[in-house]
């Protein structure tokens, strides 16, 4: 048996949401299934809200990890810059929701449910965003974000099914592009 962790029981919590559903998944199961006991879980972790966000952010971090930091050295301009990143940012969540759905309503749950958690994960996107493009004004970054929301937040996951999500995509592309100075 390996030495408990956090991340031994971020990585068995996180197989046991996949395999199960986050419903049918809590501290006593995952501590059972590490061997251990429910209070050892309490080491390294204040509760359940604190291991599923855990367990969410780490996973969406693994997600979007082509955004942190997005590689720019083949780009020649910022437009091409902003696309591309919109691009992954939005076909990554896209794949996520299609390959792991457990994990995706983990995902919605536990940060975009929470308002503090949301506000920092919009934070790190637009930080990233920032770091690609050079765009300095802060606003116009949250704006650029906001106006790509519905190809990126959990709560349009469902009907991405119902759209050509590329075509839809170039389409809000077209209306921003314009306002992305070089």
């Amino acid at each position: 048996m390996k030495s408990l962790s956090r991340e031994l029981i971020l990585e068995t919590a996180h197989r046991m949401v996949a395999e199960q559903g986050m419903e049918k998944v809590n501290l006593s199961k995952v501590a059972n299934e590490l061997g251990t006991t429910h209070a050892a879980i309490y080491k390294y972790f204040a509760g359940k809200e604190e291991l599923w966000t855990a367990l969410a952010s780490s996973w969406l971090n693994h997600e979007l990890a082509v955004l942190f930091p997005f590689k720019t050295e083949n780009y020649s301009s910022r437009r091409e810059i902003v696309h591309d990143w919109l691009w992954s940012l939005s076909e990554s969540k896209y794949q996520s929701y299609l390959r792991e759905p457990e994990m995706f309503k983990l995902y919605t749950t536990y940060i975009d449910g929470n308002p503090i958690v949301w506000a920092r994960h919009v934070e790190d996107l637009a930080g990233s965003l920032k770091e690609a493009s050079k765009i300095e004004d802060d606003g116009f970054l949250h704006a650029i974000l906001l106006a790509f929301s519905w190809f990126s937040a959990p709560a349009f996951a469902e009907k991405w099914l119902l759209i050509d999500i590329k075509r839809e995509f170039e389409g809000v592309w077209k209306l921003v592009e314009a306002g992305i100075l070089e």
